[in-house]
């Protein structure tokens, strides 16, 4: 189970987190950034998005990462959802490699839908830098912050990403939701529900 509490914030306002003594205060080690670029699959009629699912191919600086998000649930801003990945030879689905992995049925069931694979196609992509601190909470908390700056397209729709995401590595989330109260009384930053494959899907169907 993926847990991640997702918070938005102006462009103009980057300088001030990355310059944030909070930040510095927590971080085991220095920020690092890496480019990531990701191409998300569906169906022509969105079979996945139909069942709020998400299913994506990521290349990171040293792989490319088959992820397939599903489930769980949102609110305010905290994402729970159940998460499988494995990494795959190049820029292309392979579920065989993927379901083995999935240990949920209702997930599983989606995925091994017949004909699946000789359906999909690449849909929208998103391609950003993130940037990430590795921060060390009380109680023993560990928690990733995430700076993402790039976009998403669709086609020739774009729209701009600019987010933070605070991911529980672990620890108690009561933690992780003070920390980002300690944010948002120096930064306006707002909770959202929207992940970025569900703005990919929206882009596709402005």
């Amino acid at each position: 189970m993926e847990i991640e509490l997702k918070l938005t914030l102006a462009s103009a306002d980057v300088a001030r987190l990355r310059s944030l003594p909070l930040l510095s205060q927590y971080a085991a080690t220095a920020p690092h950034t890496e480019n990531l670029l990701s191409i998300y699959f569906d169906t022509p009629d969105l079979y996945l998005q139909q069942r709020r699912a998400a299913l994506r191919v990521r290349k990171t600086a040293s792989a490319w990462i088959q992820t397939f998000k599903g489930g769980g649930k949102v609110e305010g801003g905290l994402h729970q959802r159940h998460e499988w990945e494995c990494e795959v030879p190049g820029a292309a689905v392979d579920l065989a490699s993927l379901l083995p992995l999935i240990d949920h049925p209702a997930a599983h069931a989606i995925l091994a839908h017949t004909g699946l694979a000789e359906q999909l196609q690449a849909v929208f992509m998103t391609d950003f830098a993130r940037t990430v601190w590795m921060l060390h909470l009380a109680q023993e908390t560990v928690v990733e912050l995430a700076l993402d700056l790039g976009e998403v397209s669709a086609g020739a729709a774009r729209a701009p990403i600019c987010e933070i995401e605070l991911e529980l590595k672990s620890g108690q989330l009561d933690v992780l939701l003070d920390f980002a109260q300690r944010l948002r009384q120096q930064l306006p930053l707002q909770p959202s529900n929207i992940s970025k494959a569900q703005r990919g899907f929206a882009l596709r169907h402005s």
